[in-house]
């Protein structure tokens, strides 16, 4: 069956067109793209509308006013009928060539597969060791609040066995979709595969204080809707 990956974008001119080469490189004529602009004002969309001509198969959703990656994923995969689908970052954070052995997990029957840095071989590269210690405590934050049973709950790179998973799940902006999924839906199954993490090389990064406070009260959303529920 035919799987789509799905692409949110913010200024990527430096990292769009290359990471869609290598994903049609990686999955051939079996994949289509799509990629969600938050209204880029850097050539990106520009960049993605004249890939079209050479992938049929790549689609370029524009957004104006609305901005954030959790509703992003919840906008492209309104847009998918059914299949498999994937979501990775623009940077090359997460890189094509793990995308197979997701596909493949998925194919053995788990609804979520888990691109992740914390399983064995799984890495991080580029990463200082504040950073990591930041991620560490925040994803511990999510396994012990949450109760959800990941080494790698933060992970942006997840496949879903179909979008519905994804558009019944994602209620908020925030960047952490993944948490929001598995907690909502605590009952899927779901696998984690190694990937090496490394930081993006080209671009500046979107991260910084802001989106610590942005995953706090994501936390404590998720709390109020579904703690008692789940308690």
């Amino acid at each position: 069956m035919s799987s789509t990956v799905i692409i949110p974008t913010l200024n990527e001119k430096e990292n769009i067109e290359l990471l869609v080469r290598a994903i049609y490189a990686e999955l051939g004529d079996n994949v289509s793209v799509v990629v969600v602009d938050d209204d880029s004002q850097d050539g990106t969309q520009e960049i993605v509308q004249t890939l079209t001509h050479e992938f049929p198969s790549l689609r370029l959703i524009v957004r104006r006013g609305e901005r954030g990656l959790g509703s992003a994923v919840r906008v492209a995969a309104e847009t998918i009928e059914d299949g498999p689908v994937v979501v990775m970052d623009a940077d090359f954070s997460h890189h094509p060539r793990f995308i197979p052995r997701m596909l493949e997990r998925i194919d053995h029957g788990f609804d979520i597969v888990v691109g992740s840095r914390y399983v064995q071989g799984g890495r991080v590269v580029g990463w200082s060791s504040a950073r990591i210690a930041v991620s560490r405590v925040a994803t511990l934050i999510a396994r012990v609040l949450l109760r959800v049973p990941l080494k790698d709950p933060m992970s942006g790179f997840v496949a879903t066995r179909n979008p519905e998973i994804l558009v019944r799940n994602i209620k908020h902006a925030d960047y952490k979709f993944l948490l929001e999924v598995v907690t909502r839906e605590p009952h899927l199954r779901v696998a984690e595969i190694p990937i090496v993490f490394s930081d993006r090389e080209r671009g500046k990064s979107k991260l910084g204080g802001r989106t610590l406070m942005l995953y706090l009260l994501l936390v404590l959303r998720l709390l109020f809707e579904t703690g008692w529920r789940r308690g």
